[in-house]
């Protein structure tokens, strides 16, 4: 028996792990930054989602919605920081801090349902159907999110990169990552540092968010239902490094997407709805191997 993984299936991997990787990121960087995983990430990318839906209401192509997505996810990653940071200032434990951020992601999911509503009797649009696929690009023969997706992840994170490692920003906000309590006595903001981290971890969600419509189906609850696969990718990646996102999700991406089209023209698509067994035993998998994640075993090869 012969299993063949189509150009398109390759393509529909590509552009998943991309995204996937932009959530990721901003996971990753809240983790190392407050050590507290950050369940409103899910908001961040459900407001992304709306921002394109917002763009295309009046009457822009949904793609414009990338730079609104950027802009919106930020803000309200940002209002999450001003309620967090009385409590990290009384120095609260992670669980209360960690119970704080699920607590806005349910506030945020009221109030993104309330604007769904808005936009479907206001509109007359499907407002929790949100499918752009019809309407996207063709660049030689590709299709645009293919490629755009690809690009917004190498963007982020080579602006990432040049952020943290070539400026005296980046040098503060590592010295926020390594030891908080050190940078405030070298005169260093660390509320200002965390500020930043929660925009940039936000933004990257919502343009994140902002080209999901263009690879699915989504609602108000999109961002919610993929929150574990996108803890998944930053843990199997490391939580300690950056570039462990993109190599957790790239390796779930590519093993979701592959193995699932694999075995669905062996046994049929009822094995879809299985679909989040693969990066959850890979997750297990990966613990039990290697209890840091992928990267710190690849940094410590190059000798970094």
């Amino acid at each position: 028996m012969q299993i063949a993984i189509s150009v398109g299936t390759f393509m529909q991997a590509l552009v998943w792990s991309s995204i996937l990787s932009l959530t990721a990121i901003g996971i990753t960087l809240l983790y190392r930054t407050t050590r507290v995983p950050n369940f409103a990430h899910a908001s961040f990318v459900t407001t992304g989602i709306y921002s394109s839906t917002i763009v295309w209401v009046f009457g822009f192509h949904p793609y414009w919605g990338i730079p609104l997505g950027f802009i919106l996810g930020g803000l309200v990653a940002v209002l999450l920081f001003y309620m967090l940071e009385p409590l990290r200032k009384r120095k609260a434990s992670i669980f209360l801090l960690m119970v704080a951020t699920l607590s806005f992601d349910i506030l945020m999911y009221g109030v993104l349902n309330i604007l769904a509503d808005t936009l479907q009797f206001e509109f007359k649009i499907l407002s929790r159907n949100i499918y752009f696929v019809p309407m996207d690009l063709d660049i030689a023969g590709i299709r645009g999110i293919v490629l755009i997706s690809l690009a917004a992840f190498l963007v982020t994170m080579i602006a990432l990169q040049l952020l943290l490692y070539r400026t005296n920003l980046g040098v503060a906000l590592r010295a926020c990552m390594e030891n908080p309590s050190l940078a405030q006595t070298l005169g260093i903001n660390v509320s200002r540092m965390l500020l930043i981290s929660w925009f940039i971890a936000g933004a990257t969600a919502g343009v994140a968010g902002a080209l999901l419509p263009f690879y699915q189906m989504c609602n108000t609850y999109t961002g919610t239902y993929y929150l574990a696969e996108m803890f998944c990718a930053s843990t199997v990646g490391g939580l300690d490094y950056l570039i462990g996102a993109p190599i957790g999700s790239f390796l779930l991406g590519f093993a979701k997407i592959l193995l699932l089209s694999s075995l669905a023209s062996v046994v049929g698509p009822d094995i879809i709805n299985y679909m989040m067994i693969i990066p959850l035993s890979i997750l297990v998998i990966t613990l039990a191997v290697l209890p840091t994640g992928i990267a710190p075993l690849i940094m410590k090869r190059r000798g970094v």
